[in-house]
């Protein structure tokens, strides 16, 4: 089920980049994978999965190696750190814990860039807005239609 979903992920992130229009944030749907595996595999098997999808990332999207692995990791981080404190099955752990794991995958990304003295492009808060905006519905259909496996 794993393997099926990083080949779901990487067909559906190639047609909505052939599709998307430019100047637009995509949705992140690594971030979407990643969450999804944090949410069904303990912390362990978590976050080298989420390194491991922002490495296929940057060698997909032919960007600096490491800058999606570190962020992705961040990223699922915070996530499994968030869901310790909130029930994960509502609606508002659910909303707290995409916008706590989003914010850390960006943070992640800055960190890097600093890290490597980076010229980072004009970014505005609106885009990053609308990356989550796009993002979270995604996100919301993949925790209805996947069930999580882990038990309490």
């Amino acid at each position: 089920m794993i393997w099926l979903l990083l080949f779901l992920t990487l067909f559906l992130s190639g047609l909505l980049g052939a599709l998307w229009p430019a100047g637009l944030m995509a949705p992140d749907l690594f971030l979407v994978l990643a969450l999804l595996y944090a949410r069904s595999l303990p912390y362990y098997l978590g976050l080298p999965w989420a390194f491991f999808l922002g490495l296929v990332q940057d060698l997909l999207g032919y960007g600096l190696l490491g800058l999606h692995a570190v962020g992705l990791l961040s990223a699922s981080y915070a996530f499994y750190a968030a869901s310790r404190r909130l029930a994960p099955g509502e609606t508002p752990g659910v909303l707290f814990s995409f916008l706590w794991a989003f914010l850390a995958k960006w943070a992640g990304y800055f960190l890097v860039a600093y890290w490597l003295r980076l010229v980072l492009p004009s970014l505005l808060p609106l885009d990053l807005l609308l990356e989550g905006l796009f993002t979270l519905p995604l996100l919301l259909l993949a925790w209805r239609l996947l069930p999580s496996p882990r038990r309490p």
